[in-house]
C-alpha cells in the first residue's frame, strides 16, 4: 500500500501570485488570411499594412485579428495532471500535447514568448489547481499581453480581448472559491510579428491559497522537502568553458540533471556541496513555436544558452528548476597573435568550418560558400549552401534583407559555371520576387524600420536591381533598373544622414556589424562611384569609432541596442569577429556575414589607423562621441530628434563607458547605459529589471534595457547612476551584474563592492551596500541592495595608474558618500573623492564636478563635438578631419562624402522618377525620406 498523495503542494507568493502550473505547448498556425484585413497594395500608411511592423500602434490591428480568430471554448476542459494529455481546438483543427510542469520566474509569468520570423497565430493553455479550507470570495487578477479566456471549475468567469506589445494588460474578476479544490484553466492567444511576448500571470488577491498540482507518483511531503533543496541550487557562472558544468547543492543530496532535453544524469553532491555534470554537445535553447530555422544573417537572435534542468533524484519529487548556462565559443583572444593576413585566414577558416573539430561536417550557408570560394576559386555552389538563405527570402521572413545581400554577392562573385544545376535559377527567382520596402505590395512582418534594416534593405534593392536590370520584379512589375534606382536614392540618403549626425542605435554591439556589412557590400559591388565614396567614408568612420570604443576585442561602450548574452560575454557580440579581422583580438563566433564581407573586400581597405588604435593602446584614453539626428515616421515609425553622448575611459587594464543623461526617466527598450569592462565575461553593469525574462522577445527584460531609464553622468574614470522608480514597477529595485567567478579577488566594505581582475580594478557602491544573490543561475553574479539601489556610483582603476589593489581600495574608501540631499525629492549623491574631483548629482539638477556644472563653456551650455578622442576631433558640420594614431593617419572627408551621397541620390531619382516619388521619396532629397 502506498501513501503517496499524488500531488505537490505550494502556496501563492506574498503578492498572491500563482507560481506553479502545468502548461501546453504553443500551437501555431501561419497567418494566411491577412489579405482579409489589409490591402496588398496601395498606400501603406494610415490603416495600411505598416501595422505589420509590430510597432507601437499594432495593438488595434491585432485585436481585429483576434476577433476573427477567437479562442476555442470547449464544453469539456482537459484534465489537469502533470505529464497527462492536453487537447484543444485551434483554427477548427484538433491539436494535442502534454501538460508540462512550470515554475514561473519572480514576475509570475507563464511564458511562451518567441521570435517568429514569419507571422503566425499562437494559442497556448495553462492550468492549475487551488485549494482553500473555507469557502471565500476572492479576486482573481490576470495579466496578459493578448486575448484570454479564464475558467474556474469548468465555468468561464472572465474574457479579455486587448492586445499589448510588451507591458501586459491587467483584468480582474470577483469569484467564490468553494472549500476543497478548484480547477483553473487559462487559454491565451497571440499573433506574432517577429518578437512576440506571449505571457500570462494569475494572482489570487487576499489571503494565500494552496496550489496543488496532480502528479502521478508524487508525494507532497517528499516534494516539499525536495522543493526546499531546489531553492538552494546555485550556478556560479553563466559562462562555461569546456564540456563540464558545476553546481552547488546541499551535501549528499541525490540529483537528476539534464541539458537541453537530453538524457538524465544522476549525481550526488559531494561533501563540499559540489555537483559536476556533463554538458556534452549542449544545444542552444530554442524558442517555442515560430520558424526555428536559423541563418547566419540572423545570428543576433542566438544566445548560446542551454537549459540545465535539475531535480531531486526521487520519483516522488517531480518539480525541477531550470538554470541557464552558456558554453562559450572557442577561438577568442584579448591580445593579438600574428598579422592582418593571418587574421583574415583565421576568419575565413572559421566561416568555412575548417577550424571545427574532427567529425563535424563542413559548414553550409552563403557566408561559408563565399569564404570557400575566396580560399579555393574552383568552389561550387550547391543547393545546401543556399537553402537557409532561400528559405528566409522565399518565405519573406524577418532578416531576409541580410540574406538577399549575401545571395546577390555570391551571384556576382562565383562564376555561373560553378553553380550546381538549377541553384542559380532558384536564387534569381527568389531575389527578383522579393519585396524590398514597405511601400511595395505584399503582406509580411519583415522589419524595415530599425536603423540597420533600413540600410540593408536599400543595399539589397540597389544591388539586386543592378544585377537584373531588365527583369520585371514580381513584387510590382517594375524593372530591376527602376528598383536599383530606388535603392540607390534611399541608401544614399541614409548614408548622408549618418555621416552628418551618427546613429540612433549608437554603438550597438549587434547592429553596428550589420551597418558595416551593408556598407562594404555597396563599396565592393556598387556601380555608382559617388555612392561608393560616401559608403567608404562612413565605413571608415564606423571602424574608427568601433576600435576607439572597444577594449581588447570587447566592444565595451554604452550601446543603443544590445542583448543579454552579449553583455554577459563579449564572445557573442556581432562586432567581435570584425575586431578579430581588424586587429587579431575578439572572438570568431556565428555572426559570419558581416566579417565575411569585410574579409573578402578588395576595393575597401581597412585603414591602418584603426588597427593601430587597437594594437598600440595609450596609458589612458578618454573619448567622447555625440550622435544627433532626427527620426522620421515613414522610415522610423517615430518622429522626434535623437541624441546620445557616449564617454569612454580606458587603460590597458580596464574600461568604463556610459551614455550621458540618455532619455532619463522615460521607458527603456534595449539600451546598455553604462558598464565597466575587465574581461570577456568580466563586464559590470546595473539595470532596472522590467521582468524575469532574459530572451530577445522581452524588450526591456531582466538584464538588458531598463523599465525606466536612469540618469547617468561620467567624469573620466567615475560615474553616478540615479534611478527614478514609478508606482507600476514590477521590480522596484535595480540590480548589479558582477560575476565573482570572473575576478581574482573582491572586497565588500560598507556601501562598497570592490573587485580586481588582473591589473584592472572596479568599485561600485550604493546606499546600504550590496549582497550577492546566492541561488539560481545568477548566484554570486547578481547583487542587490537592501535600499533598492536608487543611487549608484562606480569607478575603475589599474595597477599602472593607481598602484596596488590594496592602495587603490584604501583611496576609494577614504572618500565620502552622501546618499540624498537636503530639499531634494528623489535620488541624489554627493561623492567626495580622495585625490580626484568631487562629483554630485540629483535627478533633476546639474551634474557637478568640484561644485561646477558640467557641460558649460564660458558660462553657457557647450556646443557638442561629434567625435573627440586622442585620435580625432570632428565637429558637427566640419568638412574634414584627420585621424592619427601610432604613426598612421586617416582622412575623413565628411563634407565631400555628403556631397557625393547627394549627387548619387539625385542621379537615382532621375531614373526612378514618378515611381520613386510615389514611394514616398522626394527626387531631390527632402520629403518623407529626405535628409
Amino acid at each position: 500500500m502506498t501513501h503517496d498523495s499524488g500531488r505537490t503542494v505550494d502556496v501563492t507568493d506574498a503578492a498572491g501570485t500563482i507560481r506553479d502550473w502545468v502548461s501546453s505547448p504553443v500551437w501555431a498556425t501561419p497567418c494566411e488570411d491577412l489579405d482579409r484585413f489589409l490591402a496588398l497594395d496601395g498606400e501603406p500608411w494610415g490603416e495600411g499594412r505598416w501595422v505589420l511592423t509590430n510597432g507601437p500602434d499594432v495593438g488595434p490591428f491585432k485585436e481585429r485579428l483576434a476577433a476573427a480568430h477567437p479562442i476555442d471554448e470547449p464544453a469539456e476542459l482537459p484534465e489537469i495532471v502533470e505529464g497527462g494529455p492536453v487537447g484543444w481546438a485551434v483554427e477548427g483543427r484538433a491539436v494535442s500535447g502534454t501538460w508540462r510542469r512550470r515554475r514561473t520566474g519572480w514576475d509570475g509569468y507563464v511564458d511562451w514568448s518567441a521570435f517568429c520570423f514569419t507571422p503566425e497565430y499562437r494559442c497556448a493553455v495553462a492550468a492549475t489547481v487551488v485549494e482553500v479550507d473555507q469557502a471565500e470570495w476572492r479576486t482573481l487578477e490576470i495579466a496578459t499581453t493578448g486575448p484570454f479566456v479564464l475558467w474556474l471549475n469548468g465555468e468561464v468567469v472572465l474574457r479579455g480581448t486587448t492586445v499589448s506589445y510588451m507591458e501586459p494588460e491587467v483584468h480582474r474578476v470577483r469569484v467564490r472559491l468553494p472549500s476543497r479544490t478548484s480547477t483553473i484553466h487559462v487559454a491565451t492567444w497571440q499573433v506574432a510579428f517577429r518578437e512576440c511576448r506571449h505571457i500570462v500571470r494569475l494572482r489570487v488577491l487576499g489571503l494565500p491559497v494552496r496550489v496543488v498540482l496532480p502528479s502521478p507518483g508524487a508525494d507532497e511531503t517528499a516534494a516539499r522537502l525536495a522543493g526546499a533543496v531546489l531553492e538552494t541550487i546555485a550556478s556560479r557562472s553563466w559562462a562555461v568553458e569546456g564540456t563540464e558544468g558545476t553546481l552547488e547543492a546541499p551535501p549528499g543530496v541525490a540529483l537528476r540533471i539534464r541539458v537541453s532535453e537530453g538524457p538524465w544524469q544522476h549525481v550526488v553532491a559531494d561533501d563540499e556541496g559540489r555537483v559536476r555534470y556533463g554538458l556534452g554537445e549542449a544545444e542552444e535553447m530554442v524558442d517555442e513555436g515560430g520558424d526555428t530555422e536559423r541563418s547566419a544573417g540572423a545570428s543576433m537572435l542566438t544566445s548560446g544558452e542551454s537549459v540545465v534542468e535539475v531535480g531531486v533524484d526521487d520519483p516522488r519529487c517531480p518539480r525541477t528548476v531550470a538554470l541557464r548556462v552558456a558554453v562559450l565559443p572557442p577561438g577568442s583572444r584579448e591580445t593579438a597573435v600574428g598579422g592582418p593576413e593571418q587574421w583574415r585566414r583565421e576568419v575565413l577558416a572559421q566561416v568555412t568550418g575548417e577550424l571545427a573539430e574532427e567529425g563535424i561536417p563542413r559548414e553550409t550557408g552563403v557566408a561559408s560558400v563565399l569564404a570557400r570560394h575566396a580560399l579555393d576559386p574552383a568552389t561550387r555552389v550547391t543547393a545546401d549552401d543556399v537553402a537557409s538563405a532561400l528559405h528566409r527570402v522565399v518565405t519573406r521572413g524577418d532578416c531576409a534583407d541580410f540574406e538577399a545581400v549575401a545571395l546577390v554577392t555570391a551571384w556576382r562573385l562565383v562564376p555561373a559555371a560553378q553553380w550546381d544545376p538549377g541553384v542559380r535559377e532558384s536564387v534569381e527567382e527568389a531575389l527578383t520576387g522579393l519585396k524590398y520596402w514597405i511601400t511595395q505590395p505584399g503582406l509580411d512582418a519583415m522589419c524595415y524600420f530599425t536603423e540597420n534594416h533600413q540600410l540593408v534593405w536599400h543595399t539589397a534593392e540597389y544591388l539586386v536591381g543592378s544585377a537584373f536590370p531588365d527583369v520585371a520584379f514580381a513584387v510590382d512589375g517594375r524593372s530591376g533598373r527602376e528598383h536599383a534606382a530606388e535603392g540607390l536614392v534611399r541608401a544614399a540618403r541614409w548614408i548622408e544622414r549618418k555621416l552628418s549626425g551618427g546613429f540612433s542605435e549608437f554603438d550597438s554591439n549587434a547592429y553596428l556589424a550589420i551597418d558595416s556589412y551593408a556598407l562594404v557590400s555597396l563599396v565592393e559591388l556598387g556601380e555608382d562611384e559617388d555612392l561608393r565614396a560616401a559608403a567608404t567614408t562612413l565605413l571608415d568612420k564606423i571602424l574608427l569609432t568601433l576600435t576607439a570604443n572597444s577594449w581588447r576585442g570587447i566592444h565595451g561602450a554604452a550601446h543603443g541596442r544590445s542583448y543579454v548574452h552579449t553583455l554577459r560575454s563579449s564572445r557573442y557580440e556581432e562586432t567581435s569577429p570584425i575586431l578579430r579581422l581588424i586587429a587579431g583580438v575578439g572572438t570568431l563566433n556565428d555572426a559570419v556575414l558581416p566579417v565575411t564581407a569585410l574579409a573578402l573586400a578588395r576595393r575597401y581597405e581597412i585603414p591602418d589607423v584603426v588597427r593601430r588604435i587597437v594594437s598600440d593602446p595609450p596609458p589612458v584614453w578618454y573619448g567622447r562621441q555625440v550622435y544627433r539626428g532626427a527620426l522620421a515616421f515613414e522610415r522610423d515609425l517615430l518622429a522626434r530628434p535623437y541624441r546620445s553622448d557616449v564617454r569612454v575611459w580606458r587603460t590597458p587594464d580596464v574600461m568604463l563607458s556610459s551614455v550621458q543623461d540618455y532619455r532619463a526617466g522615460l521607458p527603456g527598450l534595449q539600451e546598455h547605459v553604462w558598464g565597466a569592462t575587465l574581461g570577456r565575461e568580466a563586464q559590470v553593469f546595473v539595470t532596472h529589471p522590467a521582468n524575469a525574462d532574459t530572451g530577445s522577445s522581452a524588450r526591456p527584460n531582466g538584464w538588458v534595457g531598463h523599465r525606466v531609464l536612469p540618469r547617468v553622468h561620467q567624469e573620466r574614470n567615475a560615474l553616478i547612476h540615479l534611478q527614478r522608480f514609478v508606482d507600476s514597477d514590477p521590480a522596484r529595485y535595480t540590480h548589479l551584474w558582477l560575476p565573482l567567478a570572473q575576478f581574482d579577488e573582491h572586497r565588500v566594505d560598507g556601501d562598497w563592492l570592490l573587485a580586481r581582475r588582473g591589473d584592472g580594478y572596479v568599485a561600485v557602491a550604493t546606499d546600504g551596500g550590496l549582497a550577492p544573490v546566492t541561488r539560481g543561475d545568477v548566484a554570486f553574479q547578481e547583487w542587490r541592495s537592501a535600499s533598492r539601489g536608487a543611487a549608484w556610483v562606480a569607478t575603475v582603476g589599474s595597477r599602472a595608474e593607481d598602484g596596488s589593489f590594496d592602495a587603490w581600495v584604501e583611496r576609494v574608501l577614504a572618500g565620502g558618500l552622501t546618499w540624498g540631499a537636503a530639499g531634494v525629492d528623489g535620488p541624489a549623491v554627493v561623492w567626495e573623492r580622495s585625490g580626484e574631483p568631487d562629483l554630485a548629482l540629483t535627478f533633476d539638477g546639474p551634474f557637478l564636478v568640484d561644485g561646477r556644472p558640467a557641460g558649460f563653456v564660458d558660462g553657457r551650455p557647450e556646443r557638442d563635438p561629434h567625435l573627440d578622442n586622442p585620435a580625432v576631433r570632428l565637429e558637427f558640420g566640419q568638412d574634414e578631419a584627420i585621424a592619427a594614431w601610432g604613426g598612421a593617419t586617416l582622412r575623413l572627408p565628411v563634407g565631400a562624402a555628403i556631397a557625393a551621397a547627394d549627387r548619387a541620390a539625385e542621379r537615382g531619382a532621375a531614373v526612378a522618377g514618378a515611381a520613386l516619388a510615389g514611394a514616398g521619396v522626394a527626387p531631390a532629397g527632402g520629403g518623407p525620406d529626405g535628409r
